[in-house]
């Protein structure tokens, strides 16, 4: 598991971790979409709102416009933290217990990856149920862990999260957690091929690479400005579809 794939061999890059306007982010999905496309790094992406499928499912119909796959997914807010669902195609509902979120997920024929699952500053609760029960994470059916997530702001979290991969023999990815255009494409999961089935069969074989670089200082001070603004416009969306 977690092979290291030959760095000499041509590799797909994947940000299967991105924010839009649906949810907490900056960027609208059309702007996303574009500004993927004008950088040309990458071969796979995924919308994952919070708690929302709409702005992915809208990205997935576009899929044939442009150079790169889209994977179709959200970012679940469970009750064991925030799960990454990739390849659904309906709601999952958040503040399920971990277990439960995973089997939504594959029930859809889905795959289910812990994001972030040691960055105390979001996800406290169950950060430090792992941390001292980390066995709970592959108990539940978790297919991979996110082990680079290029936006955390808890030190040493990363690096814990991939040495709880590697004691688990899970599969891992990593991926930017961009709320802003500027980040998108600092966290990948590196995969040989280029297509999102060849990614697939890459997380699901546990040959994958998680790799990336932090945000720039800038680009966390952008986001620390527009907290505020992006919280409550999130909110607001949130009760307006309740």
């Amino acid at each position: 598991m977690n092979e290291i794939v030959d760095k000499s061999k041509s590799l797909g890059r994947a940000d299967l971790h991105i924010h839009t306007t649906a949810s907490d982010g900056l960027p609208t999905p059309q702007q996303v979409l574009d500004d993927v496309a004008r950088r040309g790094n990458l071969d796979v992406i995924a919308i994952t709102d919070h708690d929302t499928l709409d702005a992915s499912l809208w990205a997935f119909e576009q899929r044939d416009e442009y150079p790169f796959d889209i994977v179709p997914g959200m970012e679940i807010t469970s009750a064991g933290g925030h799960v990454l669902a990739w390849w659904i195609h309906e709601p999952i509902p958040g503040g399920l217990p971990l277990e439960e979120t995973v089997a939504a997920i594959h029930a859809q024929g889905g795959i289910a990856v812990l994001a972030h699952p040691f960055e105390f500053v979001l996800v406290a609760p169950s950060a430090a149920r792992y941390f001292h029960k980390p066995h709970l994470i592959r108990d539940a059916g978790v297919d991979a862990i996110e082990v680079y997530n290029a936006g955390v702001l808890t030190p040493g979290a990363n690096r814990y999260a991939r040495r709880i991969a590697t004691d688990l023999k899970m599969p891992v990815v990593g991926n930017s957690d961009g709320h802003i255009l500027e980040v998108i494409g600092q966290g990948v999961t590196c995969f040989r091929g280029r297509s999102a089935a060849e990614l697939r069969h890459a997380i699901e074989t546990g040959r994958t690479v998680a790799a990336g670089s932090h945000y720039p200082l800038k680009m966390y001070l952008k986001l620390g400005i527009s907290l505020p603004y992006r919280v409550l416009r999130y909110l607001l969306a949130s009760k307006m579809t309740r």
